[in-house]
């Protein structure tokens, strides 16, 4: 889920790579160093050794304050199922027993479950693979939530039934609970008011054909200008600014990974008469679940960030750096 201060770095990502188009480790397109930033500049940034002095620009992108604007939601908030992650974790069948088997590559993921028959009851149990996780450990927690439940290595079993396995993936479901109007201030650093003419140029330029911007989650943000200013006042300290000043349109959004369907459950009723069939409910660990989930949630949030912007990062003062340094 993208915030103001995702959604600003995201920014300030895009800006790196118009003034550093070959990557970081590579000249800028003047030539200087140009150092981006995700906030405001640092005291270091002006009286240090390799500060805007020294032929070191800079560029900062930070919030700007706006009039409040709003931007309606869709209507009614609808959920949509934006990705699925299918089961890698596979179960066999072998006479009475259920088999739990792992991919030879690749991280395991997936619920399995299993249910036997006993009388007129069906008796469940389910789990939710971790990477963690072996064949074996899954069996035994299998097992744990069954009556008479035993775990020999991989398999899993309860002496007398005859016992069916099932596994399902997952599905991520969004929606968007506010969509908002930020207002952001990119603004150049420098000593040599020609080179802010030739920044100022390069970045306007490429902004502008710029209509939407990746953010960190892996979806949009529509990128829009609004004005730009040179502000001149610290001329006499030979510092000169100039702002950009763009609107970006983001969702807010809701997120909730959830198991496919693995037992069939249900009631049918006539008249007075009620009468349920399928399986009962098992009861395992809710913990167990969130936490896996959660897990596969921030490892397709990093992969997403990584695919919008590969090699970058942001080191504990917010300037822009290769991920590899």
């Amino acid at each position: 889920m993208a915030d103001a201060s995702q959604v600003g770095l995201a920014l300030a990502y895009v800006c790196a790579g118009i003034l550093y188009p070959e990557g970081l480790e590579k000249p800028s397109v003047t030539g200087r160093q140009t150092i981006v930033r995700r906030g405001w500049l640092l005291p270091s940034d002006i009286f240090s050794a390799q500060n805007i002095r020294n032929n070191t620009d800079f560029l900062t992108v930070t919030l700007a304050p706006q009039k409040g604007i709003v931007v309606p939601e869709p209507l009614g908030r609808p959920w949509q199922v934006q990705a699925r992650v299918l089961p890698t974790v596979s179960v066999k069948q072998s006479t009475q027993a259920v088999r739990i088997a792992f991919p030879s590559e690749g991280a395991p993921s997936g619920v399995v479950g299993v249910w036997y028959e006993a009388g007129k009851t069906q008796i469940s149990a389910a789990y939710a693979v971790t990477e963690q996780d072996t064949p074996e450990t899954v069996a035994l927690a299998l097992a744990g939530q069954l009556p008479k439940g035993l775990a020999d290595g991989n398999s899993v079993q309860v002496p007398g039934y005859n016992l069916a396995g099932n596994v399902v993936g997952y599905g991520q479901s969004v929606r968007v609970n506010r969509r908002q109007n930020q207002r952001y201030r990119v603004s150049l650093w420098t000593a040599d008011s020609g080179v802010r003419d030739t920044l100022g140029q390069f970045l306007d330029t490429e902004l502008a054909e710029k209509s939407w911007v990746s953010t960190l989650d892996g979806r949009q943000a529509q990128l829009r200008f609004v004005s730009v200013e040179d502000i001149d006042t610290m001329q006499n300290q030979a510092l000169y600014r100039r702002d950009y000043l763009y609107e970006l349109v983001f969702d807010t959004l809701q997120v909730q990974w959830s198991s496919d369907m693995m037992f069939g459950a249900g009631t049918v009723s006539a008249g007075d008469q009620v009468s349920s069939f399928g399986a009962i409910e098992p009861a395992f660990d809710n913990s167990v679940v969130l936490h896996a989930l959660e897990a596969m949630q921030a490892a397709q949030t990093s992969q997403a960030a990584q695919n919008s912007y590969p090699g970058l990062m942001v080191n504990q003062f917010g300037t822009v750096v290769c991920q590899s340094h």
